[in-house]
């Protein structure tokens, strides 16, 4: 009877470290890198503007605008695009036409 406890024990414990050596090796990991610190600065909606009209604005030519509504859409941590006037948004820092920040 003592023999068949052990051998319980040991087989419980068993499984517990397999199932945390699967655990740990199977746990989904953080992305490293995905993306790259921005600076960034607010900027107040204007009437008549979307969040698609200011990404337009600040989308250097021939870039993809919807890339810089994705990425207002992330900063500001929305889910759609919906903006009102007034509404303070975070954007990112535009580099001026020498190349520092503004």
């Amino acid at each position: 009877m003592v023999r068949a406890m052990r051998r319980m024990v040991v087989l419980v414990m068993a499984m517990v470290a397999v199932w945390v050596v699967v655990g740990v090796f199977s746990s989904p990991k953080q992305a490293t890198g995905a993306s790259t610190p921005v600076e960034v600065t607010s900027y107040t909606v204007q009437p008549g503007q979307s969040l698609w009209t200011y990404a337009e604005m600040i989308t250097p030519e021939g870039g993809d605008v919807s890339a810089s509504v994705d990425e207002l859409k992330r900063l500001n941590g929305m889910d759609g695009t919906q903006v009102r006037v007034g509404q303070r948004i975070i954007v990112p820092e535009e580099p001026d036409e020498t190349g520092g920040e503004r």
